[in-house]
């Protein structure tokens, strides 16, 4: 009789167990879709405070350490976001997406010659789809380096896969403006503006009008410039920008 009952209990243990354990799982997922959805929207806060949650109910789920990564990423915090990205790739060795997102992260901490490995193995998987961030985050590793001649292609490859990539035509751009090829440079970064409408940086007007400075047509320059200004008061280019402006009209 006693057995019978052990037997019982056991069974309903088991059973209660393995329903915390779905609960969690069903929790995580929510807190996955929740912190993504947050991610997408740039409620970076929410994002991170949402997949931390999810993290705790399922430390083992890739998506969850992929986005977290994200999360911290987003936030200047590159060392969290690489030890969360390279988390996910431990659990998940196939998981590409993570590999691309680490790469970058390698590159914001000056890793550059293990970021090119990474993003080597992302190039290596043919079945992942979007293989255009990839070649953007080679080019910027080299472009970093100062080797602009391989960066350049390396954003020209970028570019061939998705011919709407901001970055990789603005960072294209900026290649040739350092290679000192003045006059396509001009011409990618004017293209940059234009793909770029959308995005709240203000580097590709920054460096279109550096470009036509360096051509000596100053009224384009200026305009430019003062397109920065007006477009982008707060952006990283802005201070710089009023500071050319003067030099260009003395």
């Amino acid at each position: 009789m006693s057995r019978i009952v052990i037997g019982a209990w056991l069974a309903t243990f088991l059973l209660s167990s393995c329903s915390s354990v779905e609960k969690d799982r069903m929790r995580a997922d929510a807190l996955l879709r929740s912190g993504t959805g947050a991610l997408a929207t740039g409620n970076y806060p929410a994002a991170l405070r949402d997949l931390i949650a999810a993290e705790k109910f399922d430390p083992k789920n890739p998506a969850i350490q992929n986005n977290l990564g994200t999360a911290y990423f987003v936030r200047d915090k590159h060392e969290l976001a690489e030890k969360h990205y390279s988390r996910a790739i431990a659990l998940d060795p196939k998981y590409t997406e993570a590999r691309n997102n680490r790469g970058r992260a390698l590159i914001e901490l000056f890793r550059y010659e293990e970021a090119a490995r990474e993003l080597e193995k992302v190039l290596g998987d043919l079945t992942y789809a979007h293989p255009e961030k990839a070649w953007f985050n080679m080019g910027l590793a080299y472009f970093r380096r100062g080797n602009f001649n391989v960066a350049k292609d390396k954003f020209a490859e970028a570019l061939r896969l998705s011919r709407q990539h901001c970055l990789a035509q603005t960072y294209y751009g900026r290649s040739l403006l350092d290679l000192g090829d003045y006059e396509r440079a001009a011409a990618a970064l004017d293209n940059a503006v234009s793909l770029c409408k959308s995005d709240p940086r203000d580097e590709a007007h920054y460096f279109s009008g550096i470009s036509y400075y360096k051509l000596g047509r100053t009224d384009k320059a200026v305009a430019r410039m003062e397109e920065v200004i007006r477009l982008y008061p707060g952006g990283k280019y802005a201070k710089k920008a009023e500071t050319m402006v003067q030099e260009m009209l003395k």
